[in-house]
């Protein structure tokens, strides 16, 4: 397995400081949002992600998966197809699109959905990178495995693919080895996440918290994995509070080997 870091928490970081991230926590690569304000944005990325991605390979490191904007769900928009050419040139394999939107009537948002999804198949078919849609939970499609599932039904698995989250998962999906069993077909990524639930002024909220110490079920997810056969990318999505870099790099080197030991 190959285990990577999600950049969203180190968004102040220039390029060579995010190998240096790597190289002092331990991980392999690195889940890089390309997003406006970060160092490299939807706008630049044409130049800027092959540059930065030749410099991770000479450090023997890797760029898996782009994020791009939680907003890219327009396949002819500009972005879109700047992104998806920029990973194509860099050799990053895959991109994190956006979410499409649950408003009122399942249904009809599903058919809109799986509208807009085509047109990022047809880009991923033409540039040989992947969109990988992310089960985030909330009012998205696609926010567990059954919703995801009635997404991607159709779609050729070469081009459009599944990306699983924990922690989402635990909040809002089912048993996760039954989560993982029906995106099989699909899964190509997964992304760690633990969970607090926490009630505040009457009502309650969830945070992410270092995996290993919330209410994910963490044998439960290992013998998932194993049994999906699951043998590619794990992000580390570090959506947790850190008091800064240091502690933040410490984090990271503790939940990597957490990690490494349950899917040893």
């Amino acid at each position: 397995m190959q285990f990577i870091y999600f950049t969203k928490t180190l968004k102040e970081l220039a390029p060579p400081a995010l190998v240096d991230f790597c190289k002092e926590t331990g991980v392999d690569g690195l889940d890089l949002a390309v997003r406006p304000g970060y160092p490299i944005e939807p706008s630049n990325a044409l130049t800027e992600l092959p540059k930065f991605a030749a410099i991770m390979k000479q450090n023997k490191l890797d760029i898996p998966l782009v994020s791009a904007p939680t907003s890219l769900i327009d396949a002819d928009s500009k972005d879109a197809k700047n992104l998806f050419e920029a990973c194509a040139l860099a050799g990053v394999p895959m991109i994190k699109i956006g979410y499409f939107p649950y408003k009122a009537n399942f249904s009809d948002d599903l058919q809109v959905a799986r509208k807009k999804l085509q047109g990022f198949s047809k880009l991923a078919q033409a540039t040989k990178v992947k969109a990988v849609y992310h089960t985030h939970s909330g009012n998205n499609i696609g926010n567990n495995a059954v919703s995801l599932k009635e997404l991607l039904t159709d779609f050729d698995p070469h081009h459009v693919g599944a990306f699983a989250d924990t922690g989402h998962l635990a909040v809002n999906g089912g048993p996760i080895k039954m989560e993982l069993e029906i995106l099989r077909p699909w899964l190509s990524i997964i992304a760690i996440k633990d969970i607090l639930w926490e009630q505040a002024k009457g009502d309650w909220a969830f945070k992410v918290i270092p995996a290993g110490s919330g209410i994910v079920r963490w044998n439960d997810v290992s013998k998932g994995v194993k049994d999906a056969k699951f043998q590619g990318t794990i992000v580390l999505h570090g959506e947790y509070e850190a008091s800064g870099l240091p502690n933040r790099k410490d984090l990271a080197k503790k939940e990597l080997a957490f990690l490494k030991k349950q899917f040893a």
